[in-house]
């Protein structure tokens, strides 16, 4: 197994335009909008919070483990199905799960050093520490484990890499809406800015905000995580072919 991670690995870090996007254009937004003198200042748009302490830190996690959960991994195992590489696996001992197993966590450890990169550039850039830097750690464990609950399920039923980017981007866009990208969620009708907290990606953002500035979880924030995470894991692994 060893092995298979270290050769997976390889095959990841070869992928620059992939990694770039998931761990460099998290850091350059934050970057383009914490250089303002605005992000540190209250912001009424965003209910009194201050920018760089709130929303962009959390939205530039929330991308990061996005476009890794749903864009890479899901990419990576549908070219693998399309070139035919898990059917001859399946004939082998190293059994496809385990290259499924290899890339999850891969895509999972590199979503994790995004964590300290993003919050390393937000600090020098003058946002304050968390309040709750074990709450953070442990949402972005349980939203990374949603997250890549639904890249697995994805996985699952894309048969080629084409069709799978459509797949992943039919999900994706629409959660960047709900979870407060294109339009903060408090400038949001109630109903709607609520309909975000019950997606992923938006339950995972503002789990994340709350623990940045020491607020109270919402429990149903962190259900919606966890019932994630079960159905759509459950679902994948019914539902997944090798070939």
């Amino acid at each position: 197994m060893n092995a298979l991670i270290k050769t997976e690995a390889k095959l990841v870090v070869r992928e620059p335009i992939g990694l770039a996007f998931s761990l460099l254009l998290p850091l350059a937004i934050v970057l383009a909008f914490g250089l303002a003198g605005s992000a540190t200042q209250p912001d009424e748009n965003l209910g009194g919070e201050v920018p760089l302490d709130t929303l962009l830190p959390s939205l530039a996690l929330a991308l990061s483990f996005g476009m890794l959960a749903i864009f890479m991994l899901p990419g990576f195992m549908a070219d693998y199905r399309a070139r035919g590489i898990l059917r001859r696996l399946a004939t082998t001992p190293v059994h496809p799960a385990r290259l499924l197993g290899a890339q999850v966590l891969i895509q999972a450890v590199i979503a994790l050093i995004s964590i300290p990169l993003v919050l390393g550039l937000a600090t020098a850039l003058g946002m304050n520490f968390p309040q709750q830097p074990f709450t953070v750690l442990l949402v972005a464990i349980l939203g990374g484990t949603a997250l890549f609950a639904v890249g697995t399920l994805l996985s699952a039923v894309v048969p080629d890499p084409k069709i799978g980017w459509a797949y992943s981007a039919t999900f994706f866009f629409p959660s960047l809406f709900f979870a407060g990208v294109w339009l903060p969620k408090e400038q949001m009708p109630d109903w709607l800015s609520r309909i975000g907290d019950f997606t992923p990606l938006g339950a995972f953002r503002e789990s994340l905000e709350n623990a940045f500035v020491g607020s109270p979880q919402d429990p149903l924030m962190l259900l919606t995580l966890a019932l994630t995470a079960l159905l759509a894991g459950t679902l994948a692994a019914r539902v997944f072919r090798w070939e």
